[in-house]
């Protein structure tokens, strides 16, 4: 299969650096444009709580996710001389990189993952694994670090 159009997911994290790492090279190799999605998990306001201070973070976040996926974008594709976007969403990550890959018509996404073991992927739940069962017209991989 050639692939077209890749949607990586990156959240800063190292599992989500190697899964740019491997996108590039898959980007490269098959003249494919490369899509950099950084999700912002949108604050879940606790009873009580003022909106303001939190609207005010979330606008950093995104403003400090668009810088540095800007920077990103800039050095690989002048370094790997691809094709490269970037998008920075709000929402549920998996969500939000599964509905985005099939807006651009993505045939593959990328996404990283800390090898948390059987016990933590239970107790914190797994954006992979999310993101492997929402896909639906795009294959994904999933780049899995260990960390002892």
């Amino acid at each position: 299969m050639v692939y077209k159009n890749i949607l990586v997911g990156y959240d800063g994290s190292k599992a989500s650096r190697k899964a740019v790492e491997k996108a590039t090279k898959i980007a490269k190799m098959f003249g494919a444009k490369l899509i950099l999605v950084t999700v912002i998990p949108s604050p879940v306001p606790l009873v009580g709580e003022l909106l303001v201070p939190e609207t005010f973070e979330l606008k950093e976040a995104v403003e400090t996710a668009k810088r540095e996926l800007e920077k990103m974008a800039k050095e690989l594709s002048e370094i790997h001389e691809i094709n490269i976007e970037y998008q920075v969403l709000q929402g549920d990550p998996a969500e939000e990189l599964t509905r985005y890959a099939e807006e651009k018509g993505c045939d593959l996404i990328i996404v990283g993952r800390r090898g948390a073991g059987k016990l933590g992927r239970l107790l914190l739940g797994s954006v992979s694994e999310k993101v492997v069962k929402l896909a639906k017209k795009a294959d994904v991989l999933v780049v899995e670090i260990y960390e002892v």
